[in-house]
Parts: structure tokens; C-alpha cells; sequence
């Protein structure tokens, strides 16, 4: 049986605002992320993004504490690998 806390694949991760704990490389495990889809992208079409939604700081490649495909350098962001419920 597993635990209802276990750290699962982004790919299963909710994408409806839910407050999740994420495993991002190279910036740990304690981050409090939520996929938030009322951003607009370079094309002006609406999009969503991993935002970091409490006060932390985000890893240098993150735009303003969201993960694009790329950042604002053109460079892209490193993606969450891992989530959890917040415990």
C-alpha cells in the first residue's frame, strides 16, 4: 500500500490552483507551487505556468517566480520534476 504523501511525477500533479510541495533541481523540496493558468504568453494567447504562491525564492531561471517554458533571457526554466500534497 502506499502512502498518501509520497512524492509522484509532475505529469500527475493537479492543475487547478491546488497548493503542492515541489522537488525542483538543484533548488530542493520545500517549494510551495501551484499551476495558475491566467498568464498570457508572447503571443497573447492565455497559458498557464508552475508559480511559486508563497513567499520563497524562486530559482534564478524562473521569471518573477513563475517557470516558463523559457525566461525572460530566452533560457530555459528548470522544470519541477516531483510533487506531494503539503504536509
Amino acid at each position: 500500500m502506499s502512502e498518501l504523501n509520497e512524492w509522484k511525477m509532475m505529469d500527475t500533479a493537479p492543475m487547478d490552483g491546488t497548493a503542492i510541495q515541489a522537488r525542483i533541481p538543484g533548488h530542493g523540496e520545500d517549494n510551495i507551487i501551484a499551476w495558475l493558468d491566467h498568464y498570457v504568453d508572447e503571443n497573447g494567447e492565455f497559458c498557464g505556468a508552475w508559480t511559486f504562491i508563497e513567499d520563497q525564492e524562486p530559482p534564478d531561471c524562473w521569471t518573477d517566480g513563475v517557470c516558463w517554458t523559457s525566461n525572460e533571457d530566452g533560457k530555459p526554466s528548470v522544470q519541477p520534476t516531483h510533487w506531494k500534497e503539503i504536509s
